[in-house]
């Protein structure tokens, strides 16, 4: 009996699974051709986490300064200026034109080495990026106080401060751990309207802590290891966020459909990978 129903559920998440990547596919192809129409433009987004100097950290989700500046430059000398979400709902509700290269260089986690290295190099370079704070960890280290390159988060005075280079969205409030549950999913036999206020909840605090702050309201949720359902897509939009970010690698077409802007495809920046061959990829060149 219980090899059954493992069998079964297992099932069901193929099932689910496949129906995400069905739907996935359908987005991106009804993007493509639009693209094909002239009435799209491709950005290619890149995802970077952590930034340090110490070579024993960095691995798939940590880099060096070095390699974030030559990634940075690289971007310029092939003609690609940066864009924020600010900027792609401008493009998608007004009209307003996106640059002919556009990229959107984004930050998860919130880690205050973000600041530390990763803020003054795009900010020599006139670029700006997105971060996606992790709620409680801001909340935590800005009542405490404790600013620390290798582990701790961005306070809520940093990310004022960093206005000028950095939009903030958000990546949930504590929903950014392994566990039963997987990121802001729903867990197999949760009552759906419990997940529902949980979701609401959750996402809710991390926008009262950026407002009550003085910030803009995040309109923007990065989902927690890129894992969505159509079903945190329906709360999230019904709670007014005209955007969402994954972590499927692949370049994004926006176009005047403001659907175009939900569950769009990510470059993870991973160390070991020569710039020109990231950007290769990520790019599409």
């Amino acid at each position: 009996m219980r090899l059954g129903f493992r069998h079964t559920a297992l099932q069901a998440v193929v099932t689910v699974a496949a129906l995400c990547f069905a739907i996935s596919l359908l987005r991106y192809g009804a993007a493509q051709t639009a693209f094909a129409a002239g009435e799209g433009v491709p950005l290619p987004i890149l995802m970077y986490h952590s930034i340090l100097k110490d070579e024993a950290r960095q691995g798939k989700y940590v880099l060096s300064p070095t390699v974030l500046a030559a990634d940075l430059d690289a971007l310029r000398q092939r003609g690609y200026q940066t864009v924020t979400v600010a900027d792609l709902l401008a493009y998608v509700q007004q009209g307003t034109p996106l640059p002919d290269r556009p990229v959107m260089i984004t930050f998860d986690d919130g880690y205050y080495n973000n600041y530390v290295y990763a803020y003054p190099l795009l900010r020599q370079r006139g670029m700006r990026a997105v971060v996606s704070i992790i709620g409680r960890q801001t909340a935590t280290f800005t009542e405490d106080g404790t600013e620390n390159a290798y582990w701790s988060h961005l306070r809520l005075d940093r990310l004022a401060e960093m206005q000028d280079v950095f939009e903030v969205q958000n990546h949930s409030w504590d929903l950014h751990e392994y566990g039963a549950r997987r990121g802001c999913l729903r867990m197999r036999g949760e009552a759906e309207a419990g997940y529902e206020s949980l979701l609401r909840e959750d996402t809710g605090q991390t926008q009262r802590l950026l407002t009550e702050a003085g910030l803009p309201a995040p309109q923007c949720y990065t989902y927690p290891f890129g894992a969505c359902s159509a079903e945190s897509e329906r709360i999230l939009r019904d709670m007014g966020f005209a955007c969402t970010l994954g972590c499927e690698e692949r370049i994004n077409i926006v176009t005047r459909d403001a659907a175009c802007l939900y569950e769009m495809g990510r470059f993870n920046r991973a160390a070991g990978e020569s710039t020109a061959h990231f950007l290769d990829r990520a790019l599409g060149a």
